[in-house]
């Protein structure tokens, strides 16, 4: 019966080339067992070896210096939100210069195009696309709400009063500078108006598609970051998405909500917007699979159309009483 030979320490936990297993004296029939996954050619991968993207991608970088970690694999390594498909997606994304000769490698998808200097930085000694200029690819080859989720994820901040201070990765006037300032690039056009529907202040993809389901139905804009005070002026709330005018919040309340300490919470904001005269519309992921972002965004239609029913009869009473 043949045993299999342990890995060095220093390789059995991440990615490596064959090249530097080689050089520790690993043969290549060690190399085909099947505790190791083959992404490339010359590179392997520890069988169930938790890696992050960049720790991924760094051996091809070592067989391809000029290789930059971009498209999907950047917005990995990155952390930006991205599809449950586009997580899964094992391929590995790289952009080479124009004048590289065409190759194929298995499991690899090399883009070729220049990239400016400003366009690439380094992460943990790997080479990736910014983030600007990751989102900008992306613009490409994702739906367009997704572009538009990922962007309001970039530009997101916090203002004082918030009980979580939040600075956003990319300024949005920094962002819409960036690809005003392109010319000629794949994705440009849905990267232009993308950026004229990112706002600051979606804290997650399930808010933003919200927003652009009410943007799509012909209803109002609502306002984000929005600070719900008491009489006093203290902070009390802070809604997902707010009518200000009608006083109408608007909370969607993911999976974290189903906590008990989170409905704890949850209960005592409901108690203290209601104490406050605010209408609130609390919607879940349970809402979006029933009823779809349109039929949610059809149910705030409904509710907004009812509350300018009532502030205008309230106001006809008053003229009737002065």
């Amino acid at each position: 019966m043949n045993v299999r030979r342990p890995l060095p320490p220093e390789l059995s936990a991440r990615s490596f080339t064959v090249a530097e297993a080689a050089m520790l004296g690993i043969g290549r029939g060690r190399l085909r067992a099947s505790d190791l996954v083959a992404p490339t050619r010359g590179v392997r991968v520890p069988w169930g070896a938790a890696m992050g993207a960049a720790a991924v991608v760094r051996p091809l970088q070592a067989l391809l210096p000029d290789a930059v970690a971009s498209f999907i694999t950047a917005a990995k390594i990155w952390g930006f939100p991205l599809s449950l498909d586009a997580e899964r997606d094992q391929t590995l994304h790289v952009t080479r210069p124009l004048e590289t000769p065409g190759s194929t490698r298995p499991g690899v998808a090399c883009h070729r195009m220049r990239l400016a200097a400003r366009d690439v930085v380094t992460i943990d000694g790997v080479l990736v696309t910014s983030r600007e200029r990751t989102w900008l690819d992306l613009a490409g080859v994702l739906p367009f709400e997704q572009v538009v989720a990922i962007g309001d994820y970039l530009v997101c901040a916090h203002p004082p009063g918030f009980p979580a201070p939040r600075e956003p990765w990319v300024p949005l006037e920094r962002l819409r500078g960036y690809v005003s300032a392109q010319r000629r690039v794949r994705g440009l056009p849905a990267a232009r108006r993308a950026s004229g529907l990112v706002r600051v202040g979606a804290d997650s993809v399930p808010e933003t598609l919200l927003r652009l389901a009410l943007v799509e139905a012909g209803l109002p804009e609502p306002t984000l970051n929005y600070v719900i005070r008491d009489p006093m002026g203290r902070a009390v709330a802070w809604p997902d998405q707010a009518f200000v005018a009608l006083r109408f919040a608007i909370q969607y309340d993911g999976e974290h909500h189903r906590t008990a300490e989170q409905q704890a919470l949850d209960n005592w904001r409901n108690r203290v917007v209601g104490d406050l005269a605010w209408d609130q519309l609390i919607v879940s992921g349970a809402d979006v699979r029933r009823r779809g972002w349109g039929g949610v965004a059809a149910l705030v239609g409904s509710r907004l159309h009812r509350l300018e029913a009532l502030r205008a009869g309230a106001r006809s009473r008053a003229q009737m009483l002065a």
